[in-house]
């Protein structure tokens, strides 16, 4: 009793969230995602008088995505607190398929979602099989070594 009574259990750690920011992406996705708003607020050129920036930009995407039918969805989305939660991820679908349904409006939007998609799908398989390659590598140099004893 007196050596089991002494074993002390750690408490259960409560799932941690994963960030906002998405700072624990890999590579390959910030990096299209950076690309993604570029192209997407490329879209939307800064009107006469009106700054470049990418506030301003931003701005105008946003009263592009309110002016059409989508909206609610979009603001919806907007709305969203947790970019990772079920309830964001469900609003973020309804989104696309709302916009696949008015492809007269948000046919612009939607051929830069698809190139960025594409392009990230291209980028993740070879991010996967560089990490792939890194850890069978990792794993030979550990039997390599384990050897010698």
């Amino acid at each position: 009793m007196g050596i089991a009574s002494s074993i002390q259990i750690p408490p259960e750690k409560p799932e941690q969230e994963k960030p906002d920011d998405f700072s624990d992406w890999p590579y390959p996705m910030t990096a299209n995602a950076e690309l993604l708003m570029k192209n997407l607020y490329g879209l939307f050129p800064p009107r006469a008088g009106e700054s470049s920036t990418d506030e301003a930009a931003e701005a105008r995407y946003m009263e592009f995505m309110r002016g059409g039918c989508c909206k609610d969805a979009f603001n919806a989305l907007m709305d969203c607190e947790g970019p990772r939660s079920s309830k964001c991820k469900q609003t973020a679908l309804m989104l696309f398929n709302c916009m696949y349904s008015h492809p007269d409006y948000y046919q612009p939007v939607n051929a830069v979602w698809e190139t960025s998609f594409e392009k990230l799908e291209k980028d993740l398989e070879v991010f996967r099989a560089k990490k792939q390659r890194d850890e069978s590598f990792e794993k030979a140099n550990l039997f390599k070594c384990s050897k010698r004893f």
